[in-house]
């Protein structure tokens, strides 16, 4: 996931800068200037890399180790708002906010079986059976944009979103809010009348997590949650 953040992120830079260097002269940024709002859908990939500790006499600490990974795809939908300021001839700064009104995410689905099976293992009806979703997704979020045409444009992301998560089944201490980080890349399509189509790809990378008492024991699960979506928006410039 690291590798993947770094690669998008000199991709998005690559991006803006060439199209900065090679911009029409027809391009210009007051034709996205003003408050725009959106419709969107996307699909999502989140996971959990992490470690899951139950106590014996395996490492010098007397705990079993164990480390996986966990996750899945799920569709999210949403909406959102904001107001792009022309910077320039070609540069304009998107400032918004976007909900997911849509779509739950399984960050964790583990079980531990007197202690002994792995946390972060995707087994069903096991004792100490637990689920961990996340929903109610928000971000709010910085774009770096260019007008490569009048009528289309290039961008970055930059945000920070939060989460609300659910734990289910045999474990306790809720990790409460999920708060990360947010990277992305994306374009826009805007017809004269102000309808625009966003495509859009982002990374997120969410603060560390803690689960303890799996299983009734005294079994933790921790690790970080990743997610990636790729999104289309239909939307109306104002």
């Amino acid at each position: 996931m690291k590798a993947l953040r770094t690669k998008l992120s000199t991709y998005a830079i690559a991006l803006l800068l060439t199209c900065g260097l090679s911009a029409p002269s027809m391009a210009g940024s007051s034709d996205f200037a003003g408050i725009y709002g959106a419709l969107w859908a996307a699909g999502g990939g989140a996971e959990i890399d992490g470690t899951h500790t139950t106590a014996s006499s395996v490492n010098e600490d007397g705990d079993d180790v164990t480390s996986g990974q966990i996750g899945g795809i799920v569709p999210l939908g949403g909406y959102e708002v904001g107001f792009n300021l022309p910077l320039g001839n070609v540069f304009f700064l998107g400032v918004g906010h976007s909900w997911v009104q849509s779509g739950t995410a399984t960050l964790a689905h583990g079980v531990d079986t007197n202690n002994q099976t792995v946390g972060l293992a995707d087994t069903q009806n096991a004792q100490g059976d637990f689920h961990l979703t996340a929903k109610g997704l928000k971000s709010v979020y910085l774009m770096p944009s260019i007008s490569i045409f009048d009528n289309a444009a290039v961008y970055a992301k930059i945000g920070r979103t939060i989460a609300d998560t659910e734990l289910h089944g045999d474990a306790t201490g809720d990790p409460g809010n999920l708060t990360g980080d947010t990277w992305g890349i994306g374009t826009i399509a805007m017809s004269p009348t102000g309808i625009f189509v966003k495509t859009e790809g982002t990374f997120t990378a969410f603060d560390d997590i803690q689960i303890v008492g799996v299983g009734g024991s005294n079994a933790i699960v921790e690790g970080n949650p990743d997610m990636i979506t790729g999104s289309v928006a239909i939307g109306y410039k104002f």
